[in-house]
């Protein structure tokens, strides 16, 4: 969205105005935007990074406005080291689209580069904290490893500069964002009446078929009296008959189709039963026709009705007329149990709780590997809870480890209490106990958590 020239002039706007101001607030508005509340001597200013597609910027919002009720671990980090203190420096860097806060406790990095554009939390050492986002594969950064800036970019004309003002910016923003927003709903929208149209038609076109093959009732019933009064005409074994139709002028023959294993009167009560089944299978396709036509209707009408995407689903399942497509199609393949239960963190990282007994031991020794962590209550029976390594030599986020411990403690003995202490060492130092039952470990090298509220973290674990 913004341009090289564009940020410079931005970021000099900005940098007298907030550089030395203390942040008082973080909020996330959406999961790819952050917004400083930062305060200097008679004026605040609401500083807003984002990488969101399309409108990657740097910009101040007019007003504190919402945030996400959970906030991404970006955010958590930012609230950790930054609210309370010094926003020290802001910086572009010389060649690339790559704006730095400098906070006592790390740097927030937005890397307002297009398409890969992203916002990286880095610590006081360098090191990746959190991301708004996956890095390219090219890139393959994770939590742990040292920060290196995106490869530098090609060398283009200069563009004229639009925006000088980061309210501007941000006003524009927000309109392309809702202006995109707007128009994913009218795609929805469409599709949504496309696909009940669609279904509809189809189903129409079948009850015609239907209907079609039905006319032939008629046929079978008249083969059945003809055939009823030239019984003589029959030859076993023959697959027809010719006989003569009194109906029709001059009484010419006529062949009348047979089932060569049956007799005559069994072929005529055959005739008369396909008669009695074509008949009313015309009077039910008929009935479904005009049921399917009213359909038609009704979508027609609704779709006038409301313009509103949400409203309009509603209205269609009200009216039966919208099915939300299950998952998957067909008789799905039997699922292996496993002996663990999958969360995931703060972080998006998973941990691994044992469902009891022989699972736990399962979970410790045959699924989870030499470094991964280890957690367990102490002093009590619980569940063995394990969080692998989000990569090979790269340690989980500690507010994974922390949700690792909440898990421990509310799949124990303990679960209910305002403190608990964990156990937590390294998968490698934990053995089986020799001749006890399953789920008995002794543990080395091993260091305390404390869980204190583990309550808020269960509750979140769960919705997730």
């Amino acid at each position: 969205m913004l341009s090289h020239a564009e940020l410079s002039v931005l970021a000099d706007a900005l940098r007298p105005r907030v550089v030395g101001g203390q942040i008082q607030k973080v909020r996330a508005p959406d999961p790819l935007t952050v917004v400083l509340r930062v305060r200097r001597p008679g004026e605040t200013v609401h500083l807003v990074l984002s990488c969101a597609p399309g409108a990657a910027r740097l910009a101040e919002a007019d007003a504190q406005g919402p945030t996400l009720p959970e906030p991404p671990a970006l955010v958590d980090w930012l609230r950790a080291v930054a609210v309370g203190r010094r926003l020290t420096d802001l910086t572009l860097d010389p060649i690339d689209r790559v704006v730095a806060l400098q906070v006592e406790g790390g740097r927030l990095i937005a890397e307002l580069t297009g398409r890969h554009a992203n916002l990286v939390a880095v610590d006081a050492d360098g090191r990746v904290v959190a991301t708004a986002r996956r890095f390219p594969s090219a890139r393959a950064l994770g939590t742990g490893d040292p920060y290196a800036p995106p490869p530098p970019p090609p060398t283009r004309p200069a563009s004229p500069v639009r925006f000088t003002d980061p309210r501007a910016v941000e006003r524009e923003a927000r309109a392309r964002l809702a202006a995109a927003a707007e128009a994913h709903g009218e795609a929805e929208r469409a599709r949504v009446l496309r696909a009940v149209r669609r279904r509809l038609e189809r189903l129409r076109d079948n009850v015609e078929a239907d209907l079609a093959r039905s006319e032939a009732a008629d046929q079978f019933k008249r083969w059945g009296e003809l055939l009823k009064t030239q019984l003589h005409r029959v030859e076993r074994g023959a697959d027809a008959a010719r006989v003569q139709d009194w109906y029709a002028e001059g009484a010419p023959l006529v062949e009348v189709p047979l089932d060569p294993a049956l007799d005559g009167p069994a072929n005529v009560e055959r005739l008369f039963h396909r008669y009695r089944k074509a008949r009313d299978g015309a009077e039910h396709a008929l009935a479904r026709l005009i049921e399917v036509e009213g359909d038609l209707e009704r979508l027609d009408a609704l779709a006038a009705e409301h313009e509103d995407l949400a409203v309009l689903v509603e209205a269609l399942k009200s009216a039966g007329l919208y099915r939300e497509k299950a998952g998957g199609g067909g008789r799905r393949a039997p699922v292996e149990r496993l002996p663990y239960r999958v969360f995931e963190s703060r972080a998006g990282e998973r941990i691994l709780v044992g469902r009891g007994g022989a699972d736990n031991h399962a979970t410790t020794f045959h699924v989870a590997r030499g470094n991964d962590y280890w957690l367990h209550v102490r002093d009590a029976p619980g569940a063995h809870v394990v969080v692998p390594l989000p990569a090979r030599g790269q340690d989980p986020h500690p507010e994974t480890l922390r949700d690792a411990a909440a898990l421990a403690a509310h799949h124990s003995d303990l679960r209910g209490e305002t403190v608990v202490d964990v156990t937590l060492t390294r998968r490698k130092h934990v053995r089986a106990v020799p001749g006890a039952g399953p789920g008995r470990v002794t543990v080395a090298d091993a260091r305390a958590l404390t869980v204190t509220d583990g309550e808020a973290r269960i509750a979140r674990l769960y919705a997730r």
